[in-house]
């Protein structure tokens, strides 16, 4: 698949519609609570941020108090909650995965060899884990402890960023800045940020995903279905605050979205700060609530597969980016339902699943 780039200073495009004015501002700036790593928010609104120069992971409250979460690591890189609520964090170096509870208290170590980013897998509390080092690798990590391989090698080059978006899972390579999409038998390569360096982690913005660009010194903006590049903010080395288009970072790292889709936090790496890119609202957001909701194959030629799992009867819609019917079945009861769409035009389509009148999922899907 061929990636088309755009560099440009400051974009305003339909799905990432900007409202009034998006400013970066700085949330944490404290030698004594560095946030230089990966960050993830839990349902409290409590953000958390390991910090891999050092032994710790911080917690920032709603109200702005910073404290020390979990201490005593080694290089403490990837971050993810299970269901549950309790926190799994790679220490890369340390050669383990911690599980801690709410409080911060230890509740498990799995030895594994150096772990990088880490997720939990959309339809279970399985998570999936990077390798970074000498073993370059896409593992997965039971709610029993056992780990096993799900890609090993290949192209992978020395993996961290892991994200869902639209339904499909994606890894990003620190080192040599490519993105691919994890499918179950293979990996599919989507894209490269431009630059030299390497790319630090992936957030999940509606329908795009957001990159740091960690010796770039800026943020990139990714359509994974049609392997488009967009610059969306940073320029050269700096920690300026202010308006979007003059803001700049120093080695920007862990990058995070909210769930409402209208904060993006990113910490850097340089310096140690929380910065927050707010001001804006994400178009089409991704609204999968069912986890065996799939559009596929993405993009599609003539026909399209959609795979979604309901006890009640659901009405299956595909709309035009500016919301024309062009195809409808209604009152469907079964798992899987093969659409033929060889008479509409090339071009991106919303797909949505009602029930009751209330749409519950979608996923935007490209026909070439």
């Amino acid at each position: 698949m061929k990636a088309t780039i755009t560099l440009i200073a400051f974009i305003v495009v339909s799905a990432m519609n900007l409202f009034g004015q998006t400013t970066v501002s700085t949330l944490v700036d404290d030698a004594a609570t560095p946030f230089t790593d990966d960050i993830i928010q839990d349902a409290s609104g409590n953000l958390y941020c390991a910090d891999y120069s050092g032994d710790a992971v911080f917690k920032r409250t709603p109200a702005g108090t910073v404290s020390t979460f979990a201490s005593g690591l080694n290089t403490p890189n990837g971050l993810a909650f299970n269901q549950a609520g309790e926190l799994y964090v790679c220490d890369n170096i340390g050669n383990r995965i911690y599980k801690f509870d709410a409080t911060g208290t230890p509740l498990d170590t799995i030895d594994v060899v150096y772990p990088s980013g880490i997720i939990k897998d959309v339809a279970s509390d399985t998570m999936i884990f990077t390798n970074y080092g000498s073993v370059n690798a896409i593992k997965k990590l039971a709610p029993d402890g056992n780990v096993s391989d799900f890609h090993v090698g290949g192209e992978l080059d020395g993996p961290v960023g892991l994200e869902y978006c639209q339904g499909e899972l994606y890894v990003a390579n620190f080192n040599d800045r490519k993105i691919f999409r994890v499918e179950q038998d293979t990996l599919v390569y989507i894209t490269q940020l431009p630059g030299s360096g390497y790319l630090g982690f992936l957030a999940n913005a509606g329908d795009h995903l957001l990159a740091t660009s960690f010796n770039g010194q800026k943020i990139y903006r990714i359509d994974p279905i049609v392997a488009e590049v967009n610059l969306y903010a940073g320029s050269i080395t700096g920690s300026t605050d202010g308006a979007l288009d003059s803001a700049k970072f120093s080695r920007p790292n862990g990058i995070y979205v909210n769930p409402a889709m209208d904060s993006i936090y990113i910490s850097e790496y340089n310096t140690g700060k929380l910065r927050l890119i707010s001001g804006f609202t994400l178009g089409v957001p991704e609204m999968t609530v069912a986890t065996a909701f799939k559009a596929y194959p993405n993009p599609f030629q003539n026909e399209l597969s959609i795979n979604y799992s309901s006890e009640q009867p659901f009405t299956l819609t595909m709309l035009t980016l500016d919301g024309k019917t062009v195809h409808q079945i209604r009152d469907l009861n079964t798992d899987e339902v093969h659409v033929p769409l060889n008479n509409i035009e090339s071009g991106s389509y919303l797909i949505q699943i009602e029930i009751d009148g209330s749409i519950v999922a979608q996923q935007r899907v490209v026909r070439y």
